[in-house]
């Protein structure tokens, strides 16, 4: 079921509109691999940032304050992606491409205010999850997140390639309210781990 949680929180971050979707949609003119390109300078730039953050992670858990306030804030963040997820599904996405090449388009554009905001908050409270079941679940921990990545990116490069994308508004806005929607129920679990640490 954790596992399952951080499919469901990656996949809704993966696919709101921004900068790496914009590197995507760029490259993707050119090669039906672009987004898969893209995920890997992506992915290097969250794998050393996952390992320091669950590094640190051990401190966190051992300040039950500081754990508490984390879950909270996760909530608070997965509650803005749902709603602003849903408010997006009635929206036309457009979106100003960017040039830079694939891998390092993937990286820079990972070093963002949001993508920092989300480890700080969601990111850092799946982090302190993950370490409550072993070392070795951080493992799955990455591989899941980062399988979202590329499948998502892979997906988005190759329709774009192919035909466009973003051109059935029916099926966005089902999928989004419906990923929304889920991104609350998740919202509300962080709320009860966090209220079962005051216990």
């Amino acid at each position: 079921m954790f596992l399952l949680s951080v499919f469901v929180i990656s996949f809704t971050g993966a696919m709101m509109p921004g900068p790496v979707t914009a590197v995507v949609i760029a490259n993707a003119k050119k090669s039906p691999y672009a987004g898969f390109v893209v995920a890997v300078g992506h992915a290097i730039v969250e794998i050393p940032l996952i390992l320091f953050l669950s590094v640190y992670a051990v401190n966190f858990m051992e300040n039950t304050l500081v754990h508490m306030l984390i879950s909270f804030a996760g909530a608070a963040m997965l509650v803005y992606l749902g709603i602003n997820m849903i408010l997006s599904a009635n929206k036309k996405i457009k979106l100003k491409t960017q040039n830079q090449g694939a891998i390092i388009g993937g990286i820079i554009t990972s070093i963002n205010p949001y993508f920092i905001l989300w480890w700080a908050t969601t990111g850092l409270a799946l982090i302190l999850r993950a370490t409550t079941f072993g070392k070795g679940v951080l493992i799955f921990f990455i591989i899941t997140h980062l399988s979202v990545d590329f499948l998502w990116d892979g997906i988005l490069g190759w329709l774009t390639h192919r035909s466009g994308v973003f051109n059935h508004p029916v099926a966005q806005r089902i999928l989004y309210r419906i990923l929304g929607s889920c991104l609350f129920l998740i919202a509300v679990y962080f709320i009860f781990s966090g209220i079962k640490l005051i216990n």
